[in-house]
């Protein structure tokens, strides 16, 4: 089969390649790639990112597969072949989406409803699970399927991004209220989700002074920064303080080094990777395990 790895040491670049189609292990799915998607951490990994240090350039490092089961591993028992199916590979793992054929956990593989095509699909495995593990496990909001009796307020920075857009109408559907968002060019597109009213345009407007004319003496307590750069986590603090106490701020790539966070502000960073239960420098076992057993739960 063709796959495509990326060169980055002069320039990004592609290479097809020739190579034998993978095999899926026991809990695995193997997938004929309809429609793939790409990612931030895609060019990261090319341009040798420090956030990407352990990637082996040249790779394969599609994750969003949409397309049809072809083969499954002995211990699958939800999918068989020709089954209509998004899947998000095992980062930094062969089998990537780049390619006829790609491979995936069965636990982060779910069927496609006739009514959504396979490029609608592939723009969800990746993009959709870090802003639900923000929200709901690190940010610990109320999950749809049990909406909270008391809205309250959710700042989202860069709503206009693939993460920012899903943790967007996730809030939605948690009956979160007012859900403020900030964006730049994007802000028509923000619109036309029409999931808040509440657009900052940080270009133009001060975005802690709009927040807190929005929320008219209410208390800011949850925070989601979906760029994390360019000092975005500065101006979220600005949008929070100064009474800290009982706040969060999840973030996607916090700065380096890590800053002395105020006094009684909880900060998680969301690493996707916990979705197949792996543990990072922000995630313990049992929480990675929890996050785990979230993303199957979601995924469904």
């Amino acid at each position: 089969m063709l796959e495509v790895v990326i060169h980055g040491s002069d320039g990004i670049k592609a290479e097809f390649r020739n190579v034998p189609i993978p095999q899926p292990s026991d809990d695995e799915v193997l997938i004929k790639v309809v429609a793939t998607d790409s990612n931030p951490k895609d060019w990261k990994a090319a341009m040798g990112s420090p956030v990407m240090s352990s990637v082996p350039p040249p790779m394969n490092q599609g994750d969003d597969i949409a397309g049809i089961v072809s083969s499954v591993g002995q211990n699958v028992l939800e999918f068989k072949p020709g089954d209509r199916v998004a899947a998000f590979h095992r980062m930094l793992k062969p089998g990537g989406s780049y390619a006829e054929y790609a491979i995936a956990p069965s636990r982060t593989t779910f069927h496609i409803p006739r009514n959504i095509s396979f490029e609608e699909a592939a723009t969800l495995p990746l993009s959709a699970m870090t802003a639900g593990l923000a929200l709901y496990q690190n940010l610990e909001i109320t999950a749809p399927w049990a909406r909270t009796s008391e809205p309250h307020p959710i700042l989202i920075y860069g709503g206009a991004s693939a993460v920012g857009a899903f943790a967007l109408q996730f809030a939605r559907l948690s009956g979160l209220d007012p859900i403020i968002t900030v964006a730049g060019n994007g802000i028509e597109f923000v619109r036309s989700l029409n999931v808040t009213s509440h657009i900052i345009d940080y270009r133009s407007e001060d975005v802690a002074i709009r927040v807190k004319d929005i929320l008219n003496g209410r208390r800011l307590l949850h925070a989601f920064d979906a760029i994390s750069s360019g000092g975005t986590w500065e101006t979220i603090l600005k949008a929070l303080g100064p009474n800290f106490a009982a706040t969060r701020l999840d973030m996607v790539d916090p700065p380096s080094p890590i800053p002395e966070w105020p006094q009684g502000l909880k900060f998680s960073r969301t690493y996707v990777s916990s979705a197949y239960g792996e543990p990072h420098t922000y995630r313990n076992q049992d929480e990675a395990d929890g996050d785990h057993d979230f993303a199957y739960m979601f995924y469904r």
